[in-house]
């Protein structure tokens, strides 16, 4: 990048400032002279405690200091020859410039004191304070080795950097600063390098890492040292032109190009209107989503033009207190299984909010302009709602908005699959900065929905071979035949013949290249990885989506959308639909093997690749993408296949899906026995968190156990597994070990003629134990399926054993 363009860009304020010790040529300071820089004043120090002939390691140089002199003196001298008495015109004139953020290694207060003489406040920071409390409203100066003013001998030691023993602790890559650094260096349109020489490897590092070589630049000296002739070139563009000529250059920019007058325009975060009154829907609007999954956002309104009720979709958040939590500056999480009705209460959500007067901006996809615009976002006036469906690849650009919207009216509107969020609460805690956010959980039906949804596909006859039934009948396939989940409702409504035999016939009008496209799209979805079009071009060989037609694409547009370059797919659930009832198994592997092993050729390129691998190779996401006939061979291949991968061979996880879907399979235990092992020893390798793997463990001891034909050894199994299964009820409060518990019943049920009279009172005492930790257990928790069922299967075990 060329100096003109890099000042344009500072004058439009989107270039990023670097200081370095010759940036303070021609100041002075309390002594009325230049500071030194960090080798002369090395060199001094070295003299002042009679070593001849030093280098210029300052650490040394300070430590020695510190040794012959004492930690006070060493201090008072870094107050006079750090502190600013005089900036140049120079200084003045480069810190005009409207920076979109200032570091700097020096300890000085020389841009601050420039700041001043331009009647701008300058906020200095060190390492020490948080990035979160100050970038959302402060110009800021982030002083990477210490400051100044706010040294003391007790500071000589850890964030001021300057004896041995101050460069043993963190510096900046162990800091809260290296990812704010990192987003502005990708952000900013040009970097300005003034008087650095690139020494500190931690910057080196970050620098080499971002590969912003294209647009960054160093000002140097007119006679820059051998060293950096060599160094700086391979980070940027060096000018050794000095800060003089650079200011001048600065105040020739600064008369001659006008900044550009940003206005508030948004392409990568889409702008949720408020609903415009419209008609009521018809029969064909409804069938188009209840089968495809095609909502009429215009139709989402409860109410309509003449303020009547529209029957179109059940308001899942109507019984809530959202918008109580709205006013209480908490984010919102919603949460379900695929297809339990989590976008369709986000976007109802969304309509709401709009028409009440927020602004509402729709994400979906982490691009260098999202994350634009989102800083555009925090200065509308009013409030502001970024709605995020499937938050979790996205953690980083959330920590990214949440570190810069303090003291700002903003909410998150996120949603998460179930057990997704449930693994990466924690890191979403972390990723918005707060201690609490609001959870609304959306896989069941209340009562007064399922009355709703009944009403409501009775209103337009889609219940089918069911439309005979009685309103109570009705009512409790929905309750009971259903468990309350919207999900199972659909799947019931499209196992219907008339309805399975109207889709099964639309995707045999596909030809088959738009099949193998539509069940990519489908696994993709299934996986919760970025819809973008791109993504799944490269998942796919020779990038197929390129290449179709506009027939093609009329022909797929009742499975997406995909006219905002995203694919948005409308029926996660008739996808699944689809891959399990109508797919042919040998095919949907082979496609899922294809992404897989391109997602692994991908995954340094982008973090989104991992996680699609590490998706699929779930047994529970599996077993929604794979057909159920053939489904175990078809898993048991996928396994096998990706097994010799670096990516799988020597990661737990993986063992431990394998184990879990060939224990589902009813295999043979002692061939699932080393799978378990492997994943328990590769976990201890890497410090990985075994919850997971205890709670299959013990599950696969329980089957072992019921299996076992001789029964001591069985009932040292059972003790095995019930040992697990305690620690993980003693230490957390979730539904997994009480599903495995239920199976304690089978275990009864097989032995109850061995069982001895001692061990009669162990198992009856343990059980009436898990129902009296079950009572205890949260609300939701306590009502998920699996612990209702616990609860009924131990209750069972008593009576048998009482």
């Amino acid at each position: 990048m060329e100096l003109a363009e890099a000042l344009k860009h500072a004058i439009d304020g989107n270039a990023v400032l670097f200081t370095g010790s010759g940036f303070s040529y021609g100041s002075q300071n309390l002594e009325k002279k230049t500071p030194m820089n960090g080798r002369d004043f090395a060199k001094f120090l070295f003299s002042q405690c009679d070593v001849g002939d030093a280098d210029d390691n300052l650490a040394l140089a300070s430590q020695l200091y510190v040794q012959k002199f004492g930690a006070a003196k060493l201090a008072e001298l870094c107050r006079n020859t750090f502190s600013i008495r005089a900036p140049a015109e120079h200084h003045i004139e480069i810190m005009k410039l409207p920076w979109q953020r200032i570091y700097t290694t020096n300890y000085d207060d020389l841009l601050e004191k420039s700041a001043a003489e331009n009647s701008k406040a300058l906020v200095p920071l060190t390492l020490e304070d948080l990035p979160e409390k100050y970038i959302s409203n402060a110009r800021i100066c982030l002083h990477v080795n210490g400051f100044i003013n706010k040294l003391s001998v007790m500071d000589l030691a850890g964030g001021f950097k300057l004896t041995a023993g101050s460069y043993l602790s963190d510096g900046l890559t162990g800091s809260n600063w290296a990812g704010v650094l990192r987003q502005d260096v990708r952000l900013a349109r040009a970097i300005i390098f003034i008087g650095y020489s690139m020494y500190d490897l931690d910057i080196q590092r970050l620098f080499h890492a971002e590969d912003i070589k294209h647009k960054t630049i160093f000002v140097t000296s007119p006679k820059p040292s051998s060293t950096d002739q060599i160094m700086l070139p391979m980070f940027g563009n060096v000018l050794p032109i000095g800060i003089e000529e650079l200011a001048s250059a600065v105040a020739t920019e600064s008369r001659t190009y006008s900044r550009t007058k940003h206005k508030n325009i948004f392409i990568a975060l889409e702008k949720i209107n408020a609903p415009s009154l419209s008609r009521q829907p018809n029969n064909a609007d409804v069938e188009k989503l209840f089968l495809y999954g095609q909502i009429d956002h215009a139709l989402l309104s409860p109410t309509n033009e003449d303020g009547h009720p529209r029957k179109y979709t059940v308001d899942r958040l109507s019984g809530t207190h959202v918008s109580e939590t709205l006013k209480t500056n908490e984010d919102i999480v919603l949460v379900s299984d695929l297809g339990n009705g989590k976008t369709v209460a986000l976007e109802q959500l969304a309509q709401n909010l709009a028409g009440t007067g927020w602004n509402v901006y729709r994400f979906t996809s982490d691009t260098k302009n999202s994350r634009q615009e989102a800083i555009q976002l925090l200065d509308l006036p009013g409030s502001t709602a970024l709605i995020i469906d499937n938050y979790v690849p996205y953690l980083d650009f959330i920590d990214f908005v949440s570190i810069r919207r303090t003291g700002k009216n903003f909410r998150f509107i996120l949603t998460g699959r179930s057990h997704v969020h449930e693994a990466f609460r924690d890191r979403l805690e972390n990723a918005l900065r707060v201690t609490e956010f609001a959870e609304f959980d959306l896989n069941r039906l209340n009562r007064s929905e399922v009355n709703d949804i009944v009403d409501l596909i009775d209103s337009y006859g889609l219940w089918a071979e069911f439309s005979a039934f009685s309103d109570i009948e009705k009512l409790n396939i929905v309750r009971s035949g259903c468990d309350g989940q919207l999900h199972q409702l659909l799947l019931k409504i499209y196992n219907s013949p008339h309805i399975s035999e109207k889709i099964s016939s639309l995707f045999l009008q596909l030809p088959n290249h738009l099949r193998r496209i539509a069940i990519a799209v489908f696994i993709l979805k299934g996986s919760g990885l970025s819809s973008d079009r791109a993504i799944l071009n490269e998942l796919l060989k020779d990038s197929p989506l390129i290449r179709l037609s506009n027939t093609d694409r009329e022909s797929v547009q009742f499975l997406w959308d995909d006219s905002t370059g995203h694919i948005r797919l409308k029926s996660s659930v008739l996808a699944e639909y689809y891959l399990t009832k109508l797919a042919d198994a040998s095919v949907v592997v082979e496609i899922l093997l294809e992404m897989f092993l391109q997602a692994l050729k991908l995954r340094d390129q982008s973090t989104e690749y991992e996680y699609f691998m590490r998706s699929i190779m779930s047994f529970s996401a599996l077993q929604k993408l794979l057909p159920k006939n053939g489904l175990r061979g078809a898993t048991i291949k996928f396994y096998e296949a990706i097994q010799s991968t670096d990516f799988t061979n020597r990661n737990p996880h993986y063992w431990l899906q394998y184990a879990i879907a060939r224990l589902s399979f009813e295999d043979n235990l002692d061939e699932i026995a080393p799978y378990f092992k492997s994943s328990y020893a590769l976990a201890k390798n890497i410090n990985y968190d075994t919850y997971q793997i205890d709670n299959h463990y013990a599950r696969f001891l329980m089957v072992k156990a019921t299996r076992e034909k001789n029964y001591e050894l069985a009932y040292n199994l059972f003790l095995e597994s019930k040992a697990l299964l305690t620690k993980q009820m003693l230490h957390e409060k979730k539904h997994y070990p009480y599903r495995v518990a239920a199976s304690i019943n089978d275990f009864v049920r097989m032995h109850q003629l061995e069982i001895t009279p001692h061990h009669r009172i162990e198992i009856l005492n343990y059980s009436k134990d898990v129902i009296n930790r079950i009572a205890q257990l949260p609300f939701e928790v306590r009502r998920h399926k699996h612990v209702t069922t616990c609860s009924i299967s131990l209750q069972s075990v008593i009576s048998d054993l009482s």
